[in-house]
């Protein structure tokens, strides 16, 4: 996995595809553990994008008739 950011639907493809090998049970055991470390780095790049996508994300409320914008979900 290189140290250049990729984007979220690329970093999911990618965690797909080590699950994938990791479930096909054809993998020795050296390659395994290589495979659960990037399937780690995937899955924490993949939070990381999760959170800062939903602190971006305005939510409006209804308060006394008016619309409140509000952060965060």
């Amino acid at each position: 996995m290189s140290s250049k950011e990729i984007s979220f639907e690329a970093s999911m493809l990618s965690l797909e595809k080590v699950i994938e090998k990791l479930e096909s049970g054809s993998t020795s055991l050296d390659e395994m553990v290589k495979l659960y470390e990037d399937g780690i780095k995937l899955t924490h790049a993949c939070k990381s994008k999760l959170v800062a996508a939903e602190e971006r994300i305005t939510t409006l409320v209804n308060e006394n008739n008016e619309l409140k914008e509000v952060p965060g979900i």
